[in-house]
């Protein structure tokens, strides 16, 4: 028999700092967002919160903590809380932070939720953190330009598992030299050639 009647304590979202870097520099003044949502608050309505870096680029929230009924209801008990932080600027929105994790508190997300150090110059990668010593999911996916590492982390990016942040940057390097090979063909209207020693134009 479920607890239809009893009220559980759900996380929301735990306590958060972090700190935005742009190359290294702190980014001072600029907002951050916090989008959370459950079905079982609300009607599933979006609790949005916005805070501002200060004059080191640190930023933070508070842990929202709810009480509700679903989780002991046989068709609510899997419902996902969806956490998502954000900043904007101009065009450009930057995930810091992008999951649906379980109803209950999950240390290992805990901990990184203190750690929202990122620098908007970084890609954003995927992250899959094992959690199920901590009653989680084995493969929680985590979205975000936060570059962590860690025993329990996988990262991927452009669905490739990668063991250093370099290899980002050397298959970032590669994809622009393939743009640029696509342009001067599509310009020139040139034969490009490639071997282990280099490359070769042919052009009409």
């Amino acid at each position: 028999m479920f607890g239809l009647f009893k009220r559980y304590t759900v996380e929301m979202s735990p306590e958060v700092r972090g700190r935005i870097t742009d190359g290294g520099k702190p980014v001072i003044g600029m907002q951050v967002a916090r989008s959370l949502v459950y079905e079982g608050y609300k009607n599933g309505e979006e609790q949005l919160e916005h805070t501002m870096t200060d004059d080191n680029g640190e930023f933070s929230f508070q842990a929202m903590i709810i009480k509700s009924r679903k989780p002991g209801d046989i068709f609510g008990q899997n419902i996902p809380v969806k956490q998502v932080i954000y900043v904007e600027r101009g065009e450009q929105l930057s995930r810091l932070w992008n999951t649906s994790k379980v109803w209950a508190a999950i240390k290992p997300l805990s901990d990184l939720l203190l750690q929202l150090n990122a620098d908007l110059q970084d890609k954003q990668v995927q992250h899959l953190i094992n959690t199920s010593n901590y009653g989680g999911r084995a493969q929680q996916s985590v979205s975000s330009i936060c570059h962590w590492q860690g025993e329990v982390i996988s990262t991927y990016y452009d669905n490739e598992l990668i063991s250093s942040y370099d290899e980002i940057n050397s298959s970032q390097t590669i994809q622009n030299f393939k743009l640029l090979i696509h342009k001067v063909r599509k310009h020139y209207d040139c034969n490009i050639t490639t071997s282990s020693i280099g490359f070769g134009f042919s052009c009409l």
